[in-house]
């Protein structure tokens, strides 16, 4: 298991419901359906090492993270969905989204 905590220079969420939508053809609009629940995307910006990213690396190939979410404390299981790393200035861009069970 690989534990890494990295300084973070910002931490942006945006939370999505989660919408169903069927056009119907020759009518005046469309159905949508609200399933009820939510998605929520973290757009994170940290400073790390080349060995920093090496670990976070290790995480985004093969493991399943989870973060401590900096709004409400609560631990949150997450995905990776890209990573971006500068290794002139050791900019760390992540963008995870949350894994609900």
């Amino acid at each position: 298991m690989v534990e890494l905590t990295l300084p973070c220079v910002e931490i942006t969420i945006q939370i999505e419901r989660r919408i169903q939508r069927t056009v119907i053809r020759g009518g005046e609009g469309d159905d949508l359906l609200d399933e009820g629940s939510e998605s929520a995307v973290y757009d994170v910006i940290a400073s790390a090492s080349v060995t920093e990213y090496q670990s976070m690396m290790e995480l985004f190939r093969g493991g399943q993270p989870h973060i401590i979410d900096p709004f409400d404390g609560k631990e949150v299981k997450v995905a990776f969905k890209s990573i971006q790393y500068s290794a002139s200035n050791g900019s760390l861009k992540m963008v995870l989204i949350e894994d609900v069970d």
